[in-house]
């Protein structure tokens, strides 16, 4: 019988030409050589067609072909070809196995990769069981487990029986000098964070988000910001904790560390000045603090208004100053199919260079809305022009901002806006759209115009549907039923920081 398809051994062994032994707890090539495996190739990838009666068909009309007069019409035994019964059955891929391998597709070398050469350089070194393999393996669960809801259930207690692992692991690196300074475990924590924000989406419960990051802080001041700030690595490092603090902290409605703050001034030495992401995360420590001291009390409502349009103008100046391929391609929704007319909200859409960028000018858009909303709350009515003016000028931004989100949402939603769209939607596609909820509920409840709300409701709608995607569905019912909720509610309730971070 001949049979045709992909390898089944792992990379680390497809590159070192070995011959995988493919054991479900792990490779044992890799386990022998001290390096960790990446897990085998996806099951519906290792499935090997039965190539038989092809290469049968061949081979007959090789004959057929050269000696037609000497054989005349061969006929093929029927017992000679193998039932469908008797083909091998498919490889059966451990779950973290599978799980490993997804996670790497999505943070190495797909969507979000945010861990594109961190993780990779640091796990390459790791061994089989050490607390970093452990961490990668609770994480990678979780990740599957939202990602496959007809076996959550097991998923979601395998995830949770890796952690409770990866946790005891973690303490007894830390009881060792050497490991708790390393790189290696500062990492694992930074994973773990990644496992509470998938598992736990409640922004009124500050610890989830905020207790990881903490410890992964208290490292890096055990370590001393210098050595931080040493090798690429530990740079990559300490500023993605300090990225995810900012949002953790705006999640939770929760002032910056000083410690933090340290952090991000440390760094600032390393960032190119055109670094356009990092300039906003600066941006965006201000605006959270801002919002507590407004929470607080803290300040006036003229101090509000005037810090409001201060930080409003840094947003503006991060896009007027950023590169060209930040700007989209804008598309007039006249020259689309009538039938595509209802995924368009006004006169155009916009098609950016990628779905990075389209996140990035998103999260702008909604601090230019909540800073909006600020200056419509506090601004007080004297009756004078200044006021008229002020209130009127913010009204107007309000919804050029909710547009400008509203535009960025069909070139995910049509067919033909990009390669990879189709409807029903295909996995990655739907991913893409679930990361634009939380700013669509934003662009949603923030504007006045009625027709642009339901619109976004609508949307939200057509995006479970065709996704099949549970959380447009409930983003819609709150867009309907509390369009007044804070953004960083919606934020932590959709968990899609945890699949973009």
């Amino acid at each position: 019988m001949v049979y045709r398809g992909p390898s089944k051994d792992c990379l680390p062994c497809r590159k070192r030409k070995l011959r995988c032994d493919l054991r479900k707890d792990g490779c044992g090539q890799c386990l022998r050589a001290g390096i960790s495996c990446f897990g085998y190739r996806d099951a519906n990838d290792l499935v090997f067609r039965d190539q038989t009666r092809s290469v049968q068909r061949k081979v007959l009309a090789s004959k057929a072909t050269t000696a037609p007069l000497q054989f005349g019409a061969l006929k093929l035994k029927r017992a000679a070809l193998p039932h469908a019964g008797s083909l091998p059955p498919q490889v059966q891929v451990a779950w973290n196995v599978r799980a490993r391998h997804d996670f790497f597709a999505h943070y190495v070398s797909g969507l979000s990769r945010s861990y594109d050469i961190i993780l990779p350089a640091l796990y390459e070194k790791a061994r089989p069981g050490d607390h970093l393999s452990a961490s990668v393996d609770a994480t990678s669960l979780a990740f599957l487990a939202n990602r496959q809801p007809s076996c959550s259930a097991e998923l979601f207690r395998l995830a949770a029986e890796h952690y409770i692992v990866a946790l005891r692991r973690i303490n007894a690196a830390l009881s060792n000098h050497q490991l708790a300074s390393s790189d290696s475990t500062l990492q694992s924590v930074l994973l773990l964070d990644h496992y509470e924000k998938m598992m736990g989406r409640d922004a009124k419960s500050e610890a989830p988000w905020v207790a990881h990051l903490n410890g992964a802080l208290a490292l890096i001041k055990a370590r001393g910001y210098d050595d931080m700030t040493r090798s690429e690595v530990s740079r990559k490092l300490a500023k993605r904790l300090f990225t995810t603090l900012l949002i953790s902290c705006h999640i939770a409605y929760t002032r910056i560390p000083e410690g933090v703050i340290e952090l991000g001034r440390r760094l600032d030495v390393f960032q190119d000045e055109d670094d356009a992401k990092w300039r906003l995360s600066k941006t965006n420590q201000r605006m959270i603090n801002f919002r507590i001291d407004v929470a607080e009390g803290n300040l006036s409502n003229g101090q509000i208004i005037a810090t409001a349009k201060s930080l409003g103008d840094a947003y503006l100046e991060i896009e007027e100053t950023s590169s060209r391929r930040w700007h989209p391609r804008h598309v007039v929704a006249s020259e689309e199919d009538p039938a595509n007319r209802p995924l368009i909200f006004g006169d155009h859409y916009d098609v950016y260079k990628d779905h990075y960028t389209t996140q990035v000018r998103n999260t702008i858009r909604v601090m230019h809305l909540q800073l909006q909303f600020y200056i419509q709350t506090y601004l007080e009515d004297d009756g004078s022009d200044e006021f008229i003016r002020t209130l009127s000028e913010s009204l107007i931004h309000t919804e050029a901002y909710a547009e400008d989100i509203c535009a960025a949402v069909p070139q995910f939603l049509l067919p033909h806006a990009h390669p990879g769209n189709s409807t029903p939607f295909a996995p990655i596609q739907t991913l893409k759209c679930g990361i634009l909820l939380p700013a669509l509920f934003t662009a949603g409840s923030a504007s006045k115009n009625p027709d642009l709300r339901v619109w976004a409701i609508n949307t939200m709608k057509y995006i479970a549907a065709s996704g099949n995607l549970l959380l447009a569905t409930k983003a819609a019912r709150m867009l309907e039923e509390q369009p007044e909720r804070d953004f960083r509610f919606v934020y932590a309730k959709m968990g899609w920081y945890s699949f973009t971070s």
